[in-house]
């Protein structure tokens, strides 16, 4: 049973029975309009195939038309698995990849057998034989050398981190963000580069569509996938690069509206990082606009957040 990893929500199986082939009301001769119907995707009546986001699933034959565009993640597993293999016990609502796991010089060495939680770890160790893909996050850091990122942080150089934030940001390449496909081929050199002034910084050409992206890890809230990958893809990527959001054109708040209009990431941030991009809304609504309040659409949000620390 395969399914798909994609960038829409998927349940964690398809319904007993129905794992491939035609389903129970098929069967009984029943007509039933719904078209939601194999592991709650939509079922086009004019192929007889499930598009699940990225790709087509054909359920009478139970394959996929084209592999899994995260294959190249985990190159060990059939570039057609889900759930890492193991759709009992695990679930993949995000399509993601599960807690990744990095090493001291930020090379990425595997994943817990959880389904994708948000918080990555650091292994400092150096024994290559342990299989992480065996435990839950929690049975991970109860060994000697395994640390969330926000525990280490400090101990991991520039360039660990470079390729720890370059490669959380892959995991999306090709995903959709507004009117745009993102992808690091608009990045010098493919990655998320250490430096900048701020806690992320964009430098780009205003002539077209390419430059870098810094982080300095300053940031005040948690590290988590989706907090960076939103900094990073959403307000950095899509509104500074790409859309040249910025503060000479008085556009500065325009990211972070973007950032929380974006509900793929927005809804899996943490309080802290909500809190963080509500007090910053208000601050850039005052400066380039004069108005001390933000905008009626976020104000509610903003008096759940603003206060959070």
């Amino acid at each position: 049973m395969t399914a798909e990893r994609s960038y829409q929500f998927t349940s964690a199986a398809p319904p007993y029975g129905a794992s491939y082939g035609e389903t129970f009301i098929e069967q009984g001769g029943h007509t039933y309009d719904n078209p939601y119907k194999f592991n709650g995707k939509e079922l086009d009546p004019e192929t007889g195939l499930y598009y699940y986001g990225a790709r087509y699933y054909d359920p009478k034959i139970s394959l996929w038309l084209s592999v899994d565009p995260l294959a190249g993640v985990n190159p060990d597993k059939t570039p057609y698995n889900y759930t890492s293999n193991n759709p009992v016990v695990r679930i993949d609502p995000t399509g993601m990849v599960d807690n990744p796991i990095y090493g001291k010089n930020g090379e990425f060495i595997g994943c817990t057998k959880e389904g994708f939680t948000g918080e990555f770890l650091i292994y400092l160790g150096d024994d290559k034989n342990i299989d992480f893909s065996k435990m839950s996050k929690d049975q991970a850091l109860e060994l000697d050398d395994v640390y969330t990122y926000d525990q280490v942080r400090n101990k991991l150089d520039k360039d660990a981190k470079s390729k720890i934030w370059t490669n959380i940001v892959k995991h999306f390449e090709g995903l959709r963000v507004y009117d745009e496909v993102f992808s690091l081929d608009n990045l010098k050199d493919n990655e998320i580069k250490f430096g900048g002034t701020g806690s992320w910084t964009t430098y780009f050409n205003l002539s077209n569509n390419f430059g870098k992206i810094f982080g300095s890890d300053k940031y005040n809230y948690e590290t988590t996938v989706e907090n960076i990958a939103s900094s990073i893809i959403v307000h950095e990527w899509y509104s500074h690069l790409m859309k040249k959001n910025r503060d000479k054109l008085k556009s500065h708040r325009l990211a972070y509206k973007n950032v929380i209009n974006y509900k793929f990431f927005w809804n899996k941030t943490t309080d802290k990082y909500k809190a963080f991009y509500m007090r910053m809304l208000r601050y850039y609504t005052e400066k380039e606009t004069g108005r001390k309040q933000v905008d009626p659409l976020y104000r509610r949000l903003y008096l759940k957040y603003y206060k959070v620390k």
